[in-house]
């Protein structure tokens, strides 16, 4: 088995510095530095509070509706309100606005806090005439109610197969609204006056109406989505000095296939970003991420540094933002394998590389990946 590397947390970064040269002078270190570097302020120019606030009109509803990951953040940014409610997952940002109603529910299984969460919803859109909607990811499991005849339990169950399963987010949700008093518009068809929606996206490039569930249809507008998250991280990465090739599109095939396709590639830097497919086999713990730092490894026949990153600082359950990788490393196949089918893949991938920690209270747009040629 492959040594385990310690973790590397925010606190030993410095963000902003000059970048290091991929060449050998640089070495390891300075590499896999800078692609960390590059990472953090990404993220930080693509804060949901900093973006949305450029979406804003004077003319929007002064009544809010903040769900998902980033509500706390979105409704920071919205500005001034006259009433506001906030759905989010426990463990992110709050609002810092005293005057909120927050309810947190669970994710990404639905919990009983997220049906209370989902009843006092509705009560607040029923009580108001006009409404902005701010959405962002995460959104399906904090706040629902289940519209009649189905049952609590039956949405717990449903999702929690749906999260294990696999399937692209588009068929997850297509399931979803069949059982929900608020997904597929259900919310903001209840708005009596005018309803506007901006949306934070963690799912497909224009797939708006999949961003949690796709609560409100009604008027929607996209502030940043994960094609925001590579080409911002290509234009910082330009203003370093480097000529990085980008893959615009988002990689959503299964993880081995985006594994292969990110190994084959020879340039000096490549960014790119999406949210392969994962199915979930065992009782291991993992991610995304982590999976795809593990088969990328395997897939690897060159020299190369490479950074695999979830742009909210959760990669499934593996307790970590994401995996810096230093290729050629030392590697056991065999365990690695094992592993991957028991869905261990953090345990495999702490093998190889380096873990990094960000606080959960950050972006949802996606993953980044990041590779340099070693």
């Amino acid at each position: 088995m492959g040594r385990s590397r310690g973790m590397l947390g925010k606190d030993n970064l410095e963000c902003g510095g000059h970048a290091a040269a991929l060449d050998q002078s640089g070495g390891m270190a300075a590499a896999l530095h800078m692609l960390t570097q590059l990472y953090l302020e990404t993220l930080a120019a693509c804060d949901p509070e900093r973006l949305v606030a450029r979406c804003v009109t004077d003319d929007f509803p002064r009544n809010v509706v903040a769900i998902g990951k980033c509500a706390g953040a979105l409704l920071d940014g919205f500005g001034d309100f006259d009433a506001a409610f906030v759905a989010m997952p426990e463990g992110y940002r709050e609002p810092r606005a005293k005057n909120a109603i927050v309810y947190r529910g669970g994710h990404p299984d639905m919990t009983a806090a997220s049906f209370a969460a989902g009843r006092a919803l509705l009560d607040f859109v029923d009580a108001h005439h006009d409404v902005t909607f701010l959405v962002s990811g995460g959104g399906s499991a904090c706040v629902e109610v289940p519209l009649p005849p189905h049952t609590e339990e039956e949405l717990i169950s449903t999702n929690r197969a749906l999260v294990a399963s696999g399937l692209p987010i588009g068929e997850i949700n297509r399931v979803r609204r069949t059982l929900s008093a608020i997904k597929g518009g259900r919310l903001g068809g209840r708005v009596r006056g005018r309803a506007v929606t901006l949306v934070y996206s963690d799912v497909s490039t224009g797939k708006l109406e999949d961003v949690a569930s796709g609560p409100s249809l009604r008027d929607m507008r996209l502030i940043a989505d994960n094609t925001t998250l590579v080409l911002t991280a290509a234009r910082l990465a330009r203003e370093r000095g480097f000529t990085p090739v980008v893959i615009e599109e988002q990689i959503e095939t299964d993880v081995q296939r985006a594994a292969e396709l990110l190994a084959a590639q020879r340039h000096d830097l490549v960014i790119a970003g999406g949210e392969p497919t994962v199915v979930v086999r065992g009782e291991g713990k993992g991610g995304r991420c982590s999976e795809l730092a593990v088969r990328f490894a395997l897939a690897r026949h060159e020299a190369a540094d490479a950074l695999f990153a979830s742009s909210d600082g959760v990669d499934g359950s593996s307790g970590v933002a994401g995996w810096l990788l230093h290729l050629p490393a030392p590697l056991d196949r065999a365990f690695l394998e094992r592993e991957l089918e028991r869905s261990n893949s953090a345990a495999a991938a702490a093998a190889l590389g380096e873990a990094i920690m960000i606080p959960s209270a950050g972006n949802n747009l996606r993953d980044l990946y990041l590779l340099a040629r070693g």
